[in-house]
This record gives structure tokens, C-alpha cells and sequence, in this order.
């Protein structure tokens, strides 16, 4: 992730709530050059939340731009996330 300044700066005007930091986070700790490998239920027991509360929470990620979801199949069927490509 290059611009780094910009991502966090971008997602401190999202206005996420406490949970969706908590989540962006969890998912930035696994980033490897702009990917994350990691499941939905991997995220829900690392934080112990619901998994439906995390899926909600990567939905508004992906809405406040600042991760999508890759078309590629990952390693052992984890999706692939990535930070947005206007930060990376």
C-alpha cells in the first residue's frame, strides 16, 4: 500500500462506525502488497463478533471505498479483498 497517508485519511472522513474500524483493521493486520486473505468467519473469531456483523461491516467498506473484492479465487477459498487501487 504506497499511499497510505491518503487511505487513512480517506478513511478517517468515512465516518465508520466503531465495529467497521474494528473489522478494517482486523483485515489491514492480514494485508500483503494490497491483498487480504482472510474469511469472513476467520474475521467474526478473531474479533468475536457475528459473522453476519462482519459481512455488513466489509459491505461498507466496500462503499466508502476503501476495499473491494477481487474476482480471483484465493488459497484454501478465501477471498480475496484488496485496498481500493486508488491507495495502492
Amino acid at each position: 500500500m504506497e499511499r497510505k497517508h491518503e487511505f487513512f485519511k480517506h478513511a478517517v472522513k468515512a465516518n465508520l462506525t466503531g465495529e467497521q474500524a474494528r473489522v478494517l483493521l482486523c483485515l489491514l493486520s492480514e494485508e500483503h502488497d494490497g491483498d487480504i486473505w482472510l474469511k469472513q468467519n476467520e474475521v467474526a473469531e478473531q474479533l468475536g463478533i457475528r459473522e453476519q456483523n462482519v459481512s455488513r461491516a466489509i459491505r461498507a467498506l466496500k462503499e466508502a471505498g476503501l476495499i473491494n473484492k477481487r474476482d480471483v479465487q484465493g488459497y484454501d477459498d478465501k477471498p480475496v479483498l484488496m485496498v481500493d487501487k486508488a491507495f495502492s
